[in-house]
């Protein structure tokens, strides 16, 4: 697996600061604030989904019941496999209270996406998570959401720019395994 590990990226102005733990040519993982962040761009793989659930794992453990997961799901990424969707939902019930909220966002339109999010909504049924969770078209949204859901009001956090950081180290990934 070719993976990259980076260091933090501050931004004037950003209460929430980006840092990425691993960047793969399919997923990056990280952290932005209280948020702990992975980004899909291909199908899941159980190499890569270990990477996302240590992640989680470390943030819940270093701050329990103040973190919450993003999970952002691109167009180009393949449904998981059921091994994978089972793996998923046993990762987020396995927090329960200590897990603030659970947000995923299935971009683009369509069919696809359409059958992305029945996919999710249906891992979303069978984990019953004590901590609460929504599904969303678009990370902007998402980052409202998880804001108010982390004591933040209506308050800029910065998230849904440091997302897009966090693509740009996916792009530099993808880029370098060429």
């Amino acid at each position: 697996m070719n993976s990259r590990q980076s260091q933090d990226f501050p931004r004037a102005g950003d209460p929430w600061t980006l840092s990425v733990k691993r960047a793969h040519d399919g997923v990056v993982v990280g952290r932005i604030g209280p948020v702990c962040l992975a980004i899909w761009r291909t199908k899941p793989t159980a190499e890569l989904f270990e990477l996302q659930r240590l992640e989680l794992a470390a943030a819940v453990a270093s701050d329990p019941g103040k973190i919450a997961f993003l999970c952002v799901v691109e167009p180009t990424a393949d449904a998981p496999e059921q091994a994978i969707r089972d793996a998923s939902a046993a990762m987020i019930s396995s927090h329960g209270k200590r897990l603030a909220a659970t947000a995923c966002v299935i971009e683009g339109s369509g069919f696809r996406a359409a059958i992305t999010r029945t996919v999710l909504s249906g891992m979303a049924l069978v984990a019953r998570n004590a901590a609460p969770s929504r599904f969303f078209e678009h990370v902007s949204v998402a980052s409202a959401w998880l804001g108010e859901r982390l004591g933040q009001g209506s308050r800029e956090t910065g998230l849904a720019r440091q997302v897009e950081l966090a693509r740009e180290r996916l792009d530099f990934a993808s880029a370098a395994r060429r």
